[in-house]
């Protein structure tokens, strides 16, 4: 193996070295400092380098300068950030700019560098061949050309693939298996929530392709949505007609999963995908939000996100049931309607005291028609609810 570190800390970068050295004693281990060094990015060597890690901000640098510059050059290796001050913002752009995986430099830990820079060095030793998305990750039935990497966070990585065998476009998401009882057991429990959302055959549900576990992963192989989500869609109002169409959609996927003894939990519309003939479907299902808050917690002893469409129940960390992915529609459908969020806040816990403890949103004098299914749907007790999402269609039915 053989990495770059580029960094203006001499003692990141010996702290960067003593992780890489540690798993590969015979590693290769460069550095630059450009505060001293004077090179820009277009004159630092890049031959035979599998990583990059890359700090930020380096002296003079705007923006992402560096990584960008970086990512450009033909051949260029994957680039790991490690910013200090960090935040979620500061995370996405990285991404955007070209980063294969992002990290507060404060908040390192040797198994999330090694396990991160494995990951790369497997993706990009199937370049340009019909190799798999991870090497050890997808030598199932099927295999995957990789395309692009989409998304990565602590837990799963997400990725853009290609059939071999049909050329169609997939999304394969890898998840790490945490090797803690807590997260042990929510592993196990993901992949069998997977393994019956598989067997669900909906039209309003993700398709799941192939599933399986190969050493420290697991590897879920799904539908590829091209027509993006309905957060993209909601930068104003939806006519009431569109709306309670998708409302009545995503109400056939909860009862189809709920028959299948799964609930969604994080229904949000960020988890509201739709294909190019305007269908839609549900994706990320049940024990998926378990695992990035456990991960959360034991990485980092907070919890990040604002819990827009959260029943009560589950803010106040109460059993839920079928009843609490009806609310969550509520928010969403509410959301569609009047152009913004029912409850917020200026912190997650005022959102969640207000999903508790305020007044149910009114509808304008034109939407009056739909307060009565919309106050059912956001009913404080679940048992003033719809009591199921069957119950709850056969209402919109009638509207």
């Amino acid at each position: 193996m053989r990495f770059l570190l580029i960094d203006d800390d001499p003692e990141y970068r010996r702290l960067l070295r003593y992780h890489l050295e540690v798993e590969w004693p015979d590693a290769a281990v460069d550095e630059h400092q450009p505060s001293s060094a004077g090179r820009r990015p277009g004159d630092v060597a890049l031959d035979g380098v599998d990583v990059v890690l890359l700090g930020h901000p380096l002296a003079g640098e705007t923006g992402f300068f560096w990584l960008e510059r970086l990512r450009r050059r033909d051949g260029c290796p994957p680039v790991l950030v490690f910013a200090e001050p960090s935040d979620e913002f500061l995370a996405v752009d990285a991404l955007k700019a070209g980063a294969a995986s992002y990290f507060p430099k404060a908040k390192l830990t040797h198994g999330r560098l090694i396990s991160a820079v494995k990951g790369e060095a497997a993706v990009r030793g199937g370049e340009g061949e019909a190799a798999p998305v991870v090497e050890a990750g997808f030598q199932g039935t099927r295999r995957h050309r990789f395309v692009e990497k989409l998304h990565a966070t602590d837990l799963s990585t997400v990725y853009l693939a290609e059939d071999e065998d049909t050329g169609e476009r997939v999304v394969c998401k890898v998840v790490q298996h945490r090797p803690d009882a807590a997260g042990g057991r929510l592993f196990d429990r993901f992949l069998l929530e997977y393994e019956v959302i598989a067997t669900v055959h909906h039209p309003h549900v993700v398709r799941i392709f192939d599933l399986g576990i190969a050493d420290d992963h697991a590897y879920i192989v799904m539908e590829h949505f091209s027509a993006g989500s309905l957060a993209d869609r909601l930068d104003d109002t939806l006519e009431p007609g569109r709306a309670l169409g998708y409302v009545r959609q995503i109400g056939g996927a909860l009862k189809a999963i709920h028959a299948a003894g799964i609930l969604h939990r994080d229904l949000k519309p960020a988890n509201v995908m739709f294909r190019p003939d305007d269908t839609l479907a549900l994706i990320d299902f049940g024990l998926a939000k378990q695992l990035r808050l456990h991960a959360a917690l034991t990485g980092t002893g907070q919890i990040f996100g604002t819990p827009y469409y959260m029943s009560p129940e589950q803010g106040h960390a109460e059993p839920a049931d079928e009843r609490s992915d009806i609310y969550s529609l509520g928010c969403i459908f509410y959301e569609m309607l009047a152009g913004h969020r029912p409850f917020v806040a200026s912190t997650a816990m005022g959102v969640i005291y207000k999903h508790a403890h305020a007044a149910r949103p009114r509808l304008g004098a034109g939407l009056a028609h739909l307060q009565e299914a919309l106050d059912r749907m956001l009913a404080v007790k679940p048992e003033e609810r719809f009591q199921s999402a069957g119950e709850m269609l056969s209402a919109l039915e009638v509207l």
